[in-house]
């Protein structure tokens, strides 16, 4: 009533009613916007659902986090390759996983690879794993000098 008691004074040539009615369409709107984009949050890049993964990851010797380091997290038979650094408890989140029945291969030059799989990976979800990585056994490389004789003609 207030709104328009406040219309009937004003000196403009627009109705007021009509007033009302875009501002209730253009409040509708934006909520229906607001939905569409939260939506939209958890979808992937080419629109495809997609779920997260949240991990620590251990050394399986000292059996103690591996921190503020970098891995890199594939899933198999995708195109998905992202680098995940860990915190400084050895914590990491992957998001953007594809959803469906994946296997999360975790790898990192100085480390074997680690794969986790059937993961079953959904909309929105955030599915909490833990990798226990044992580090590589050093290959020695040996340099083979060969001694050159050059000759001058």
């Amino acid at each position: 009533m207030n709104d328009l008691k406040n219309c009937r004074s004003s000196l403009s040539l627009v109705p007021c009613h009509f007033k009302i009615s875009v501002m209730r369409k253009i409040f509708l709107l934006s909520i229906f916007m607001t939905g569409v984009s939260i939506h939209s949050f958890a979808k992937g890049e080419n629109g495809n659902e997609t779920g997260s993964v949240q991990g620590i990851i251990i050394d399986s010797e000292t059996k103690k986090p591996v921190a503020n380091t970098t891995f890199t997290a594939i899933i198999r038979k995708t195109s998905f390759q992202k680098d995940i650094v860990t915190d400084a408890n050895g914590k990491f989140i992957l998001n953007s996983i594809p959803v469906g029945e994946q296997t999360l291969i975790i790898d990192k030059v100085g480390y074997r690879a680690v794969r986790k799989e059937g993961l079953i990976i959904k909309e929105g979800i955030i599915i909490k794993i833990e990798f226990e990585v044992v580090e590589a056994e050093e290959e020695i490389h040996q340099s083979i000098i060969t001694p050159i004789t050059i000759h001058s003609f």
